[in-house]
């Protein structure tokens, strides 16, 4: 059987010339857009430097020509900032673009062509919603770069998602008036945006089937801060069940309200499948188990987009090691799927 390194290689060969080719694409035009700004930068220095030879050339006020010419020393430093940015920007979006291709590529390689994905997209509300964790009353919802894919035989569903809540705040101010001797106090509403979660839902399937919800809530949240902020919006039920896995039982704590079903669904086996899982991608995780034998998995502080935003050199040949890494994350997605499998000994 290839190990990954040798399934990279399959990928790299058949689509490496692909990304070369868009790449060299990409840089062409940046090359074009960075030598527009250019030329406009060019033109009104030239202008300027017109204008300064103009009053130079007059009899006018030292002082004057003093002044001018500093002026022109400014607005030429305020146009190389304001063109550095716009070309920092132009590569920071091409790099964006690039890697985006690649996660679009490497997906149409892993599925075999049957996938889909959306970068403006989101899953919907109402099918997020449908695994209950997260009091979605309270909350607001925005999500993008929707992947669905079919993975030896096993599809599933990733999106990156953001939840936030807006809470009033006031903040007060006070001044002191010289006019009539008062001290004034005045309060300030604004909202203060908290972040709940930011990071990854992923959508797979088991193949065994339970009565009730089963919820699997990290340790951590008994933490006071996070209970304090994180807490209130998270709005799973059931009875604490005790496991017999003692890795398992020290990182997450399983609610339900019934347990047969529960010791059932969280077998021995389906526990160190979750402690590998855990190891694959340390993240902090959520799970919930759904009637229908579908699993959520909610990967806090990881989404798609931290991949597009991998820096690069734009202006040089994309590494191997760069695409590579890339391979390498996207493939430990697709093997979450696999792991939760029961009698799957993919590793």
């Amino acid at each position: 059987m290839k190990n990954k390194k040798e399934f990279f290689e399959e990928f790299f060969s058949k689509y490496g010339s692909l990304i070369e080719k868009s790449h060299y694409e990409k840089v062409s035009k940046n090359k074009k857009k960075k030598k527009k700004y250019v030329n406009e930068k060019i033109s009104l220095i030239i202008l300027n430097i017109i204008f300064i030879y103009i009053i130079y050339t007059n009899q006018i006020n030292t002082i004057y020509k003093i002044c001018i010419t500093s002026l022109f020393c400014l607005f030429a430093l305020g146009l190389s900032i304001v063109n550095l940015r716009i070309v920092n920007n132009l590569n920071k979006d091409s790099c964006y673009i690039i890697n985006a291709l690649i996660y679009d590529m490497i997906l149409n390689f892993l599925s075999n062509k049957d996938f889909c994905f959306e970068i403006a997209t989101e899953i919907s509300e109402s099918d997020f919603n449908r695994m209950n964790l997260f009091n979605m009353n309270y909350l607001k919802y925005t999500g993008s770069n929707l992947t669905a894919a079919n993975y030896k035989n096993k599809k599933f569903v990733m999106c990156d998602v953001w939840l936030y809540d807006l809470v009033e705040m006031i903040k007060t101010d006070s001044y002191y008036s010289k006019y009539d001797n008062t001290l004034y106090i005045t309060n300030y509403h604004y909202h203060d945006r908290i972040n709940i979660f930011k990071g990854l839902y992923y959508e797979t399937t088991i193949n065994r089937e339970n009565n009730k919800y089963i919820y699997m809530i990290p340790n951590n949240l008994n933490d006071k801060f996070i209970q304090k902020n994180i807490y209130h919006y998270i709005s799973y039920s059931g009875t604490k069940i005790e496991l017999e896995n003692l890795e398992f039982s020290e990182r997450y704590s399983v609610f339900s309200f019934d347990e047969i079903k529960s010791r059932y669904i969280l077998s021995l086996t389906l526990m160190e499948k979750i402690n590998r899982l855990d190891k694959l991608i340390t993240n902090k995780k959520y799970f919930v188990f759904k009637p229908d034998g579908r699993v959520g998995i909610f990967i806090d502080e990881f989404q798609l987009d931290d991949i597009f935003n991998r820096k690069f050199n734009i202006n040089k040949k994309i590494s191997k090691e760069h695409l590579y890494n890339i391979y390498i994350t996207v493939n430990k997605l697709f093997d979450i799927s696999q792991i939760l499998e029961d009698f799957n000994p993919y590793s």
